[in-house]
């Protein structure tokens, strides 16, 4: 090996490792037709259509997927979340903190949806997914808590009060993807639900990860060629 290719061997090395690992933020906004997130969200309203290929929040491409495999309510969402999200909500568009979707344990209308679960696609399994939930319903009293759990290789659960919340979110870290690069996040009545009809809510995610750096790969790639052309 050349000294000159040495010296750009080496620069690279440490210019890769003085850079800091950047966490790619994906957000998502689950609620009513009428009122999608714009800007760099992925939209999952009560048609409940999948996401291919999710977008994070600086509008870069992820290979990410989402769909629903066990349904929400399916013909209509919840309207009555805060328009104003402040505290650790405050990450959210009030776009996305405004409407939820929601589903029942008791016959509402037409329909009972006890449990409803999303399945995400695409992860690597050698990184690791952290999960920030939120969901609000303005203008009841009683308590309509609902219960996420988060399911991959590992799993996490986290329960959270929507009635009256427009600051209050809940967080499930750590979660590995299966081998087929899966995560499931499903969502239920929490232990408190209090409501005659067993409504839960699931209104926006963030999720967050740190991706392995590529940096030094592509700058060793670039070093070489650029050698190769000298």
């Amino acid at each position: 090996m050349t000294s000159s290719r040495m010296i750009v061997l080496v620069l690279a090395g440490l210019l890769a490792a003085a850079l800091p690992a950047q966490a790619v933020n994906v957000f998502y906004d689950f609620g009513t037709v009428e009122n999608p997130t714009a800007g760099n969200y992925n939209n999952i309203d009560w048609h409940q259509q999948p996401i291919a290929d999710s977008v994070d929040d600086t509008g870069a491409l992820t290979g990410i997927g989402m769909y629903v495999y066990d349904a929400f309510y399916t013909t209509s969402a919840n309207p009555n979340g805060t328009t104003s999200p402040t505290g650790e909500a405050a990450i959210f568009d009030p776009a996305a903190t405004r409407d939820s979707l929601y589903g029942c344990t008791q016959p509402w209308y037409d329909q009972t949806q006890p449990t409803a679960g999303l399945r995400m696609t695409g992860l690597d399994p050698s990184l690791t997914y952290n999960f920030t939930v939120f969901a609000s319903r303005l203008g009841s009293s009683d308590h309509r808590e609902a219960q996420y759990d988060i399911i991959g290789l590992n799993s996490g659960m986290a329960c959270l009060e929507p009635v009256g919340n427009v600051s209050n979110v809940v967080h499930i870290d750590g979660i590995s993807p299966t081998a087929a690069g899966e995560i499931d996040i499903n969502v239920s009545p929490g232990p408190n639900n209090a409501n005659t009809y067993g409504m839960y809510y699931l209104g926006a995610i963030r999720m967050d990860f740190v991706p392995e750096p590529a940096t030094l790969g592509l700058l060793l790639l670039g070093g070489v060629a650029a050698l190769r052309r000298r």
